[in-house]
């Protein structure tokens, strides 16, 4: 079976477990979704659990080195308060791009390792703790405001159920973060 095959396969998996979870995702559907048959899908994974493994390792691997090359420091830019800008509208995009992944992670969090989040706040923590060096905020306890309120932006912008402008609350929200940087 080719990579295009699996590639096609995976990304059908992913929009399904997204959408249906784990348990509400059929494989037949994951199939027809694929362009491919039921019998290909379990030819090359066995079994939805396979499968579903398989979806969150390729993920989580590429979702973690858009991550690490955001939390690089910038040494041109000496502002914190822009490097911190910088850093949550990238986010943004990140999570954004990488919706149905990051709904898999929160929704099926009895189903993940929450080993993913645990790596993105690690390495978001210390990127975090760079920039704030006057410690006026706990980075780990920022680290989960800022991927909680990335979630929310991006599922309310998913949703279209948006009832205020997330434009606007992205600015607000790294304004009012940004005073912790003030010393």
């Amino acid at each position: 079976m080719s990579t295009n095959t699996e590639q096609k396969i995976l990304d059908a998996a992913l929009k399904v477990f997204s959408e249906n979870g784990y348990t509400g995702a059929r494989t037949r559907i994951i199939a027809e979704k694929s362009g491919f048959t039921e019998m290909t899908l379990f030819r090359k994974f066995e079994t939805k659990e396979n499968l579903f493994n398989k979806v969150l390792t390729v993920n989580k691997q590429r979702v973690m080195e858009d991550v690490n090359s955001l939390l690089v420091l910038d040494e041109e830019v000496t502002d914190p308060k822009a490097q911190f800008k910088a850093l949550v509208l990238n986010l943004v995009d990140l999570v954004d791009k990488n919706f149905e992944y990051v709904n898999i992670i929160v929704y099926e969090r009895d189903n993940v390792s929450n080993s993913i989040t645990e790596i993105f706040i690690l390495h978001l923590s210390k990127y975090l703790e760079e920039i704030f060096t006057q410690k006026k905020v706990d980075p780990t306890v920022l680290a989960y405001m800022i991927l909680s309120f990335l979630y929310f932006i991006t599922l309310n912008r998913k949703t279209g159920q948006a009832c205020f402008d997330l434009d606007k609350a992205v600015e607000e929200f790294i304004d009012y973060h940004s005073r912790c940087l003030e010393v």
